[in-house]
């Protein structure tokens, strides 16, 4: 099939990237030309993907430090270039939340649309206009967020296992990976970390513009028990993945999925998650992980974590979580759509 891929322009898509959709677009498109299919991108100019990158921008707008209006202008133009040439396609997937779906009415190539992001208030009644349009989940959550949306297929994400190997020796640690945000509830991990009395490292990026780094999480930071280790890179990343006990996921937001719970479960790591969003679904409670309700809870799972067995967590994340399953989910809804 020929297949198009529709990405914003905000930063560069690679199979590597820290940041999730541009990762996860790029090992998408990736994996699908390694199953024999022709799949052209449309992103930002400096793409590294084995796909042809089709562009009106030669350099990521991050890189550029360009603003956000200046973004969505150029988000818009890649849209246009990608729909322009629609009939040269089987197939376009778009990974924007409402963008696509504003071309999409105005062709006949069947086209796809992922929301990588939380549905909200604001958005869903823009969401309702096109909800005839094809929609593809992350999670069955997902899809609860807005039920009324045409959901043809439910995909989960897929990461390269390959690069998340096994470790089956942890060091005495437990993790929390992620942004620095009230909504990713970090302050939760602190208190649980506490109250189990382990070490917790820190690793994401901090906002010190916004109050609740300041005043929720830096204080509690002590150096010993709590450590602040920065941004991490993906070598970074992974180190810390293979070597924690556990993951620690106190996510507040009703996540779409959640990518680094199947990193870390691909190392053999098990996830301690509050049961918010896609957590129920990708973590199998007490079995590669716990699903838990209070930071009471989640303290509590901490002093069991030694009782998961780390083989049966990597094991879950090859069998559900791996590349060339979710490059084949994709491959069967393309089909029963191409004509």
């Amino acid at each position: 099939m020929k297949i198009a891929q529709l990405c914003s322009i905000l930063h560069p898509v690679t199979p590597d990237s820290a940041r999730g959709i541009y990762g996860l677009v790029g090992n998408a498109c990736d994996a699908l030309v390694r199953r024999g299919h022709d799949v052209t991108l449309f992103a930002s100019g400096d793409a590294k993907v084995n796909a042809k990158v089709c562009s009106r921008v030669p350099v990521n707008g991050s890189a550029r430090g360009i603003p956000e209006s200046e973004i969505l202008r150029e988000n818009l133009e890649t849209a246009s270039l990608c729909f322009s040439q629609a009939e040269q396609f089987d197939v376009i997937q778009s990974h924007f939340s409402l963008i696509g779906c504003h071309f999409s009415p105005v062709v006949k190539t069947p086209t796809f649309h992922s929301i990588h992001s939380p549905i909200t208030p604001e958005l869903a009644p823009h969401l309702l206009r096109y909800r005839k349009e094809k929609f593809i989940s992350f999670s069955l959550a997902q899809r609860s967020q807005l039920p009324e949306l045409n959901w043809v297929a439910n995909i989960y994400h897929g990461i390269d296992t390959s690069v998340y190997a096994y470790q089956d020796q942890p060091e005495d640690y437990v993790l929390y990976l992620g942004r620095m945000t009230q909504d990713k509830g970090v302050h939760h991990a602190i208190a649980a970390a506490k109250a189990a009395k382990v070490k917790l490292l820190i690793a994401g990026v901090s906002y010190s513009n916004e109050g609740y780094w300041s005043k929720f999480i830096e204080p509690q930071i002590d150096g010993v028990q709590v450590r602040f280790i920065g941004h991490a890179d993906v070598e970074q990343k992974r180190k810390l993945m293979q070597n924690a006990r556990a993951l620690l996921f106190p996510s507040l937001a009703q996540e779409t999925f959640g990518l680094v719970m199947i990193e870390a479960m691909s190392c053999g790591t098990p996830v301690i998650g509050f049961d918010v969003g896609a957590v129920a679904e990708v973590v199998q409670d007490q079995e590669t992980g716990f699903v838990v309700r209070t930071e009471k809870q989640m303290a509590a799972a901490i002093k069991k974590i030694k009782h998961i067995h780390r083989k049966a967590v990597r094991q879950r994340a090859e069998t559900f979580f791996s590349l060339e399953r979710m490059a084949a989910g994709y491959e069967r809804v393309y089909q029963r759509h191409v004509k």
